[in-house]
């Protein structure tokens, strides 16, 4: 595990911004209760990010080149 985030430390940085204000732009809109929307919002990014990471960024040599990764 500790090898798999040290080397996704930057990609999830520069993704994560974009990913949690989608989902909060779809999500502050309900009527819920405060606690529900931030537990859907932080819970729905991490697992949307990490995604992301792991199929458009670790799996392509393009985009391992534009966030500075090793090959």
């Amino acid at each position: 595990v500790y090898g798999y985030v040290s080397a996704a430390v930057l990609p999830l940085y520069v993704l994560h911004q974009p990913v949690v204000v989608v989902v909060a732009y779809g999500v502050v809109g309900w009527d819920a209760p405060i606690l529900a929307e931030y537990a859907v919002i932080a819970l729905s990014s991490l697992v949307l990010t990490v995604a992301a990471y792991d199929l458009l960024v670790r799996r392509t040599r393009v985009t391992r080149f534009l966030f500075g990764m090793r090959e």
